[in-house]
């Protein structure tokens, strides 16, 4: 990509005399529509079609996003000329660009980056090109002893009220006032991060509209507890090493996941009441694996919230091979089994296990649904759609199971699909009625009679 970006001036010659071939129909389109076309490819692609014409040569300094690897650009036999030729070039890019930037990612091995130069690029996309979504990635080289580079920014350098989304990997921190007033934040993913304990709190405090958060942070010693209590936290994506403890005290908390945590169950408190229906968790599943817990919120009338958008879009972290996943739902509410079924289709790997909790709360139905009606019918059209769905898993848990025709047809669906391995264990409302009970037994008993995928599956009742 830099050095076809370093020869553009030299061919200048070669693009010939007029604005647009006649047989190039291409370049005969509004800028708009070429723009559409650059965003398919690659950057490197997209930078070498400004040696095609002069119409070409600008094109790309208005794409809305940039992706530069500078890992890509060819190994060197005289390594500090060339490092710091790269880091220019990189400079040079995000100088060059002149048009509606939205978003900005560069990859940079350590080495290639010294004497500040990160920081002059935060400087100049966040408050001169005022990026909406940045992401700045050190990768530490096998072949070289692992050196982090230490960011030291001034104060309120990422405060900037077009910043919605930050991604820093491999970096360390000494100190957090470049977070100092940094309301504008929605989305903060910090990935192998060294700091102290005192300066995470520090970072996340100043973070006060967070809705979605994704720590990979080791603290330079075991001194305190993490401490999340951001308001309008929605998702919530953990694995802290050399840490005491966690304290979540926010109670706008859907989703959390835990990937790895160093420090022990009792001192992981969590203040929010949603999540004390899940009797599954990180400790319970064996602490080998990521868990994730998600409690599925939403009215007829609310809009999917950012944290499923993140729980959908197949993240290799919380979705590897054999982790676990704890979901509560109320099978009543159309939007929530429609998120369910999303959630399924979404996990492309074989968990370890699945426990959903049955939510009893029964909302009001919208116009014109009723338990026999069109609308009630079509419901259950699209919910068997869930045997199409990716996920399977050896282990399920059926948790507060009322014997409602909503839980018998997912239940069954798991089981007739062959979403369920080897156990299925079913544990009914905790306090009902002996009529209720006598109906919970039979709806298992009819479980247990339905054709199975896999005939080793266990059904039983706990």
């Amino acid at each position: 990509m830099f050095p076809m970006e370093r020869s553009i001036s030299s061919s200048a010659d070669a693009r010939g005399k007029n604005e647009v071939n006649a047989d190039d129909q291409i370049s005969k389109l509004s800028n708009d529509l070429l723009l559409k076309i650059l965003s398919t490819l690659s950057m490197e692609e997209i930078v070498r079609t400004s040696v095609l014409s002069k119409r070409w040569v600008d094109v790309w300094k208005e794409t809305s996003s940039l992706f530069l690897d500078m890992r890509r650009l060819p190994k060197v036999t005289s390594p500090p000329s060339n490092v710091t030729l790269d880091a220019k070039s990189v400079t040079k890019v995000i100088k060059d660009h002149r048009g509606h930037l939205e978003s900005c990612t560069i990859c940079h091995n350590s080495r290639q980056c010294e004497d500040g130069v990160v920081e002059n690029w935060i400087q100049l996309l966040i408050h001169q090109k005022h990026i909406k979504q940045l992401s700045l990635e050190s990768y530490l080289e096998p072949a070289r002893k692992p050196t982090r580079i230490t960011l030291n920014l001034p104060p309120e350098s990422l405060s900037h009220p077009n910043l919605k989304s930050l991604s820093l990997g491999s970096y360390a921190f000494n100190a957090p006032h470049a977070f100092n007033n940094c309301r504008n934040l929605k989305r903060l993913k910090l990935d192998g991060i060294l700091a102290e304990v005192e300066v995470f709190n520090e970072i996340l405090a100043s973070c006060s509209s967070l809705e979605a958060l994704t720590l990979d942070i080791t603290s330079f010693e075991g001194s305190g507890f993490l401490e999340i209590g951001n308001p309008k936290l929605q998702f919530l994506d953990l694995s802290c090493s050399k840490i005491d403890g966690v304290e979540v005290s926010t109670h706008s908390l859907d989703i959390l996941s835990i990937r790895s945590l160093s420090c022990a169950f009792e001192n992981f408190i969590i203040a929010n009441p949603r999540f004390q229906q899940f009797s599954r968790n990180f400790w319970a599943t064996g602490h080998c694996y990521p868990h994730t817990i998600y409690d599925i919120t939403c009215s007829h009338q609310e809009k999917k919230s950012i944290g499923h958008e993140l729980m959908t879009s197949g993240s290799g972290y919380l979705m590897q091979s054999g982790a676990s996943l704890s979901v509560s739902v109320n099978m009543t509410n159309t939007k929530e089994v429609e998120m369910l079924k999303e959630v399924f289709a979404a996990w492309p790997n074989p968990l370890a296990e699945i426990e959903i909790v049955f939510k009893n709360n029964k909302l009001p139905m919208e116009e014109g649904e009723s338990s026999i009606g069109r609308t009630r019918k079509k419901f259950w059209e699209n919910t068997r759609q869930l045997a199409n769905a990716g996920l399977h898993a050896y282990r399920v848990w059926l948790v507060n199971l009322s014997g409602s025709q909503e839980e018998f047809e997912l239940a069954s669906h798991l089981i007739t699909q062959g979403m369920v391995f080897r156990h299925m264990m079913i544990i009914p409302l905790s306090s009902c009625s002996p009529s209720k009970k006598l109906e919970i037994e039979t709806v298992v008993a009819k479980l247990k009679k339905l054709p199975k995928r896999h005939k080793e599956l266990d059904i039983e009742i706990w």
